[in-house]
């Protein structure tokens, strides 16, 4: 009977510790969890340079309404470098980002052509656009596509067998496509490449005197490879 009461009362003692240890396991506070990094975010306004290489078609066509000179066809600069800027702004929701981006630059763009009885040259100095961005991001990793408007300006010069010239000029409007990616080196530094395409069309021009009959028509589309660094605010 003794025995019995012992091995109660040290059955007793064994549960009234186990339970005092699971309240002070209880009490022990666990350290907090990390907090996971944030994803990076595109929603800003950024403004930054860029450069590349363009090359394409660019097709001119000289003739004479009045037989006075003979039709003469040839292909102007079609490769050249350019530089420029660009600023835009972004606005991102989850992982699409769109965006609205403007740029200009200066080209090198020019060629010479020799006729019978005329000789002359071609140039276009800049080129601008205007277009919309829809991407989607990997955290600092951003691929888009983008297209819009282009604007740019021809210039014409034409020079007779006795010295005289004239200076013609057309403001041109084209659009434009393409596709790139960005990424976020740092938060505020953004690199990119991209690839676009763009395309003039037809762009008709005659003399305005100093060559009766003159006429001509222009046609420009090129591709180019760009890369750009800007900073975003």
């Amino acid at each position: 009977m003794a025995n019995s009461i012992k091995a109660g009362l040290c059955g007793l003692a064994m549960l009234w510790a186990g339970a005092a240890g699971a309240a002070d396991l209880r009490s022990v506070a666990l350290p907090p969890a990390p907090e996971l990094p944030a994803f990076y975010s595109w929603s800003g306004v950024y403004a930054g340079v860029q450069g590349g290489y363009s090359w394409g078609s660019n097709r001119v066509r000289i003739g004479s309404a009045t037989g006075a000179f003979a039709p003469l066809r040839f292909h102007a600069g079609e490769d050249f470098g350019f530089g420029g800027a660009h600023a835009g702004f972004n606005y991102q929701s989850g992982g699409v980002v769109l965006g609205l981006e403007g740029d200009i630059e200066a080209l090198g763009n020019r060629s010479r052509f020799d006729g019978v009885g005329f000789s002359g040259r071609t140039s276009q100095d800049w080129q601008a656009a205007a277009r919309a961005r829809l991407g989607y991001a990997f955290d600092r990793l951003m691929v888009y596509a983008a297209g819009g408007a282009s604007f740019t300006e021809y210039e014409r010069r034409v020079y007779g067998a006795g010295g005289s010239g004239e200076r013609l000029t057309s403001a041109r409007t084209g659009w434009n496509v393409g596709a790139g990616v960005n990424f976020a080196f740092t938060d505020h530094l953004i690199l990119g490449a991209e690839y676009r395409y763009t395309d003039f069309g037809r762009n008709r021009f005659a003399s305005s005197g100093a060559f009766p009959g003159l006429t001509g028509d222009q046609e420009l589309t090129t591709h180019s490879a760009r890369a750009s660094m800007a900073y975003k605010f």
